[in-house]
């Protein structure tokens, strides 16, 4: 047969699979019955308003037939009937079966309401927010079977909305109302059509825009072939026939669409019966190229991808066969990555391995996941750091005045002389002489938390460190470290070396004379403290081996306590009368330890690194 005939065949063959297939179905014929109940001025004016704001959309859907009001009325008129008032169910369906409906929408207002908000002004008398009127409608809908005389779905629908003035509040809830009638009764009647053609990934429905297929519906695939001569529309699908696929429409004629197919399709065929659904359908796809860092997968904007999606990398398991039975279970995968899409294009996209870049391979499947936000470690660990301190080893005696808080070296053969001389003065000994140096060393204990990114690797966290200053040092020390990383790759996903800046703060307290601090603080202290803001600069070493990373760090710090302080009096009080104190400083020379200073910190710890999956 000469190539120019097989095509012209072919073509033919295609339009008439386009006229049989398009005879398959039949557009529900409805009507949408006047409502009632509103209470208040201009009842039938928005009574009307609703009932038309209905019929409007379902005319626009395109997927049913509409009765028109006039049809009706002249059944009514020729029957002697009457539609207004209480609705008589069995006179609904009658005029219904007479005029040929065979659903008819029948609703009823159960409240509305609206409030005025006048304007409100700042103390300039400027208007930060205008007048408004707040409109509040509610209605019970229900649709009627004309067949069978009983009421298929009955639904609460209600509206909140603000407009300039009553009238325009209530018309925007009413509009509200009407597209969530239409969007519940679509509901009830899904669109069902078969597959006429299969391009790849590309497939041609039987249905089109003059029967309310539009662009970005998703239909399921079900392994089921209808006869040339049922009526798709009402095959019943039931719970045992299994589903093939999935599909996205991506392009509509008058009478046939064409839409994307999501993940692995080989079973899918011509004739196959194709349903609207409106559940969350997660997309899925295939890997068409693979990089060591990154993939290519076919699916993109046309099947809804956007960037920031997170898939779940499925490897096919091995067949497996029930030694009783016999019976082979297939289609077994198991999830070895993740991977998250940074571009997307109309029919393909690209992305970033977060994790299992030594397992994905080209060809494997997708699955759309939650949304995938990094990991969260956690970490304790155990370290050295080097100490610079000074120390005073005085024994001294010193008078006190109290009532101008200063303290004045005496000599030993003055002491004597001074005691008890003068109201508001008290002689202290201060003895330093057999206080150590602290140790060039200490040990740190150290808890930490933190989130890293999986596409930058950027990890933000906060340590909260313990200092050992030595046993017999008198001194205690805390302090809180936040930071910032940037995790480079040396063996991806294994091994990490990490930059970190950061700042932190940290607390010291310091026994001294208690005479010195009690006397001073007229008994509000008996220590001295300090505090450091410092920076941060170091590098981490991290070797992740499943959720378990080992790792160690290295880091220079500003951090210094020079400046110690005790808590005196403020002469204020709190509203249920407790003291309020506030920081004064002491003179370094009556401390033990004027300076310490921590300037090089070397830990090493576990953490256990967990993902974080948040709902959409």
């Amino acid at each position: 047969m000469p190539h120019k005939k097989r095509i012209a065949l072919c073509l033919l063959l295609f339009q008439f699979l386009i006229t049989t297939y398009s005879e398959n179905y039949q557009k529900q014929n409805v009507s949408v019955l006047p409502f009632s109940g509103w209470k208040g001025q201009n009842a039938d004016g928005f009574q009307s308003a609703l009932t038309n704001k209905i019929i409007h959309r379902i005319i626009n859907s395109q997927r049913f037939n509409v009765i028109d009001r006039v049809n009706l009325e002249r059944i009514i008129e020729e029957q002697n009937l009457q539609l207004s008032g209480v609705i008589d169910e069995d006179t609904v369906v009658q005029v219904g079966r007479l005029a040929g409906v065979q659903r008819c929408i029948i609703g009823n207002f159960t409240g509305n309401s609206v409030e005025y908000y006048p304007a409100k002004k700042n103390d300039q008398g400027e208007i930060i927010r205008p007048s408004y009127y707040e409109s509040n409608v509610s209605a019970t809908i229900r649709m009627l079977s004309v067949e069978s005389g009983h009421y298929d779905k009955s639904v609460e629908t209600y509206a909140r909305e603000r407009g300039e003035n009553a009238d325009a509040a209530f018309s925007k809830a009413l509009d509200k109302l009407a597209e969530s009638v239409v969007t519940e009764f679509e509901s009830q009647f899904p669109i069902q059509t078969v597959i006429k053609q299969i391009d790849h990934s590309t497939v041609t429905i039987a249905r089109g825009k003059d029967s309310g297929v539009k662009i970005g519906m998703t239909f399921i695939i079900y392994r089921f072939q209808p006869l040339p001569n049922e009526i798709f529309d009402e095959i019943v699908i039931n719970d045992d026939i299994p589903e093939n696929g999935v599909m996205k429409i991506t392009s509509i004629d008058a009478q046939t669409a064409k839409g994307r197919l999501f993940g692995d399709f080989s079973e899918v065929v011509v004739g196959n019966l194709v349903r609207e659904t409106l559940r969350p359908i997660k997309i899925e796809a295939n890997i068409l190229e693979k990089s060591f860092g990154g993939i290519t997968v076919n699916a993109g904007a046309d099947l809804g991808l956007t960037k920031g999606a997170t898939f779940k990398v499925m490897k096919r398991q091995k067949d497996l066969t029930d030694p009783e039975t016999g019976e082979v279970h297939t289609n077994r995968f198991k999830p070895v990555g993740t991977v998250m899409i940074t571009e997307v294009h109309q029919t393909f996209s690209r992305g970033r391995i977060a994790k299992g870049r030594y397992f994905i391979r080209r060809g494997m499947k997708l699955e759309q996941t939650t949304p995938f936000y990094g990991w969260l470690g956690l970490t304790i660990s155990y370290g050295m750091f080097s100490l610079k301190s000074k120390t005073n080893r005085k024994q001294e005696y010193f008078k006190v005045d109290k009532w101008n808080s200063t303290i004045t070296p005496v000599s030993y053969t003055e002491r004597d002389s001074l005691v008890n001389r003068g109201y508001g003065h008290t002689i202290i000994s201060m003895d330093y002489s057999n206080k150590d140096n602290l140790p060039l060393t200490g040990f740190l204990i150290q808890a930490s938390a933190y989130l890293r990114k999986p596409i930058s690797q950027i990890s933000i966290g906060a340590d909260f460190n313990y200092y050992n200053l030595g046993e017999e040092s008198d001194l205690t020390s805390l302090g809180v470290d936040l930071k910032l990383s940037k995790h480079v790759g040396i063996l991806p996903e294994i091994l990490f070396l990490s930059p970190i800046i950061g700042f932190g703060f940290g607390h010291c307290q310091q026994k001294i004379s208690s005479d010195i601090v009690q006397l001073l603080s007229e008994g509000n202290d008996d220590n001295v403290t300090a505090q450091s803001y410092h920076f941060i600069v170091g590098l981490d070493t991290k070797l992740k081996l499943g959720k378990l990373v080992a790792w160690a760090n290295a880091s220079y710090k500003t951090l210094s306590f020079t400046n110690w302080k005790y808590q005196v009096d403020s002469g204020t009080r709190s509203d249920d009368g407790k003291i309020l104190t506030e920081d004064k400083s002491i003179d370094n020379k009556y401390v033990v330890y004027p300076s310490i200073k921590i300037p090089y910190v070397v830990t090493i710890g576990i953490a256990g690194e967990f993902d974080i999956h948040f709902l959409n």
